[in-house]
């Protein structure tokens, strides 16, 4: 299983912890590979030996370290250039891949992913969740349908777990699209970068996958169990990846979500132990 991961030098615990929870559900050789601009050599090493220690043997880090040429394009303090990577990573890796998982660090995997990493991509470039809270798939799809004047953008995906067609990706030259995107578009239409930039420039080019399996959003248990009857039992038994959303991330003083001593037990097994 090949993953791919993108951040930079203060987000390396939680991803310690994401790779931790990966580890303990999937039992698989894994092949991690990591995109950034600037974390440094001996961090790399320590993230390098953590991978070895958790996985028992059974995944390794390649690390991929990349020119920023995203430099001039929208990014926040929340929202780096290092998320924009995830688009051009066939660029980066090797020519024979032809498939990659990404993975945001702010998640916690409680189930198996081979199922989802084995999907018949049928023919689209990414597989991606969308998020179905009525008010915010309305309010995205108006706003960049205003900012993009794109009329058929029909759904609004998150870009926190997305499955890549990299064989796909080689053959499509789409590079361009991307960066012509990101350097030109105003704020309005990049609240949220680089999903807005997917949600626009491959709008036609994403297979849904189930939301509460493969991107249950951590802020809205009480909604997903009053809509679609899936309680705590469901998201553990059922549930491959627990996403938290938001700015008000589990790692923080001062969090409280249904999910925080959840979240605690890896991170406390990961990180401190």
């Amino acid at each position: 299983m090949n993953i791919l991961v993108s951040c930079d030098q203060n987000y390396l615990k939680p991803l310690k912890t994401m790779l931790y929870s990966l580890f303990l559900t999937n039992k698989s050789d894994i092949n991690i590979y990591l995109m950034h601009k600037s974390i440094d050599d001996r961090s790399i090493e320590d993230l390098r030996d953590f991978i070895k220690e958790k996985s028992n043997n059974k995944a390794s880090l390649n690390n991929v370290r990349v020119d920023d040429e995203f430099s001039s394009a929208l990014t926040t303090f929340y929202y780096t250039s290092e998320m924009y990577y995830r688009l051009v990573a066939y660029k980066y890796l090797p020519e024979d891949m032809d498939r990659i998982l990404y993975l945001d660090p702010d998640i916690l995997i409680l189930n198996s992913l081979e199922d989802l990493y084995n999907a018949d991509f049928k023919d689209n470039l990414f597989m991606a969740a969308i998020h179905t809270m009525p008010t915010v798939q309305s309010a995205n799809k108006a706003r960049l349908k205003i900012t993009s004047e794109k009329t058929d953008i029909s759904r609004y995906y998150n870009s926190g777990i997305l499955m890549i067609n990299l064989k796909k990706a080689r053959g499509d030259i789409y590079q361009q699209k991307i960066l012509d995107y990101a350097n030109n578009t105003g704020k309005a239409g990049l609240m949220m970068p680089d999903q807005d930039l997917l949600n626009v420039v491959f709008r036609n080019e994403i297979m849904e996958i189930p939301e509460l399996k493969y991107n249950y959003d951590a802020r809205r248990f009480t909604t997903y169990k009053l809509m679609y009857d899936y309680n705590l039992d469901d998201v553990m038994e059922n549930t491959a990846i627990l996403h938290f959303c938001g700015k008000r991330k589990p790692w923080l003083k001062n969090y409280i979500g249904k999910f925080d001593s959840l979240y605690k037990f890896f991170w406390h097994q990961a990180i401190e132990k």
